[in-house]
């Protein structure tokens, strides 16, 4: 029998801990604190019963895999199960991934609205940035990832405020990330191919055909607002 030498054995050892970090668990709501708790009063009762909770995983900036949440319309919750599932691989760092009920997220602004986060989310009853038709979020069909390394900016108009578009940062989508792609494979728009008006390097949305009628219940989507 072959005899491996103790350098080897130890070389193993490191990489099984690298392999292993350990889960930290920064979000288990309930479906119920999740999608009804802490909510604005006109939120619309039928677009909340189309959302579910996704747990997801990811690797933070510190280095260690975490466990998160995103809420989204229920269509689109394998995507997100499968784009997580290709950010946690590629090791792409996400700063959280919490819902907006999370009591984290509401300490931010009144029912967790605020333009200063760096929080990776997907449902959140508001308007568009600009303009006072439902986004895209409050529907569950978009989703933010990671808002200060890839900020919205219309004319003198950033969000978060002072974040700045380092495309060689971690953290930050470019054309070429591999999280970029899975998302467009999968058929979702990327506000940083936006052109006219607004460019939203945080933003993905996706309208299934399905849910077309759906939607101009409550808006007409347009490729200039979020």
């Amino acid at each position: 029998m072959m005899k491996i030498p103790y350098r080897y054995w130890l070389l193993l050892l490191l990489l099984l801990l690298i392999g292993c970090s350990p889960l930290r668990i920064d979000s288990q709501l309930s479906r119920e604190q999740a999608i009804y708790s802490h909510q604005p009063p006109d939120v619309n009762a039928d677009i909340q019963q189309q959302l579910v909770v996704v747990a997801v995983r990811y690797y933070g900036f510190d280095g260690n895999l975490h466990q998160g949440q995103v809420v989204i319309h229920q269509t689109l919750a394998n995507d997100i199960r499968n784009i997580f599932e290709t950010i946690r691989i590629s090791r792409f760092p996400i700063a959280s991934a919490l819902p907006i009920a999370h009591p984290l997220i509401q300490e931010k602004g009144p029912y967790g609205l605020s333009a200063d986060t760096d929080n990776s989310s997907g449902y959140v009853w508001r308007p568009v940035v600009v303009g006072a038709r439902l986004s895209m979020h409050a529907l569950g069909l978009a989703i933010d990832i990671n808002p200060r390394q890839n900020p919205y900016s219309k004319g003198a108009l950033i969000i978060p405020p002072g974040a700045a578009y380092v495309p060689s940062a971690p953290g930050t989508l470019t054309a070429e990330s591999a999280v970029v792609q899975a998302f467009k494979q999968a058929g979702w728009e990327w506000g940083g191919n936006w052109t006219q008006g607004s460019i939203d390097y945080m933003h993905f949305q996706k309208l299934p055909a399905e849910l077309k009628s759906w939607v101009t219940r409550y808006r007409q989507p347009s490729p200039l607002e979020k």
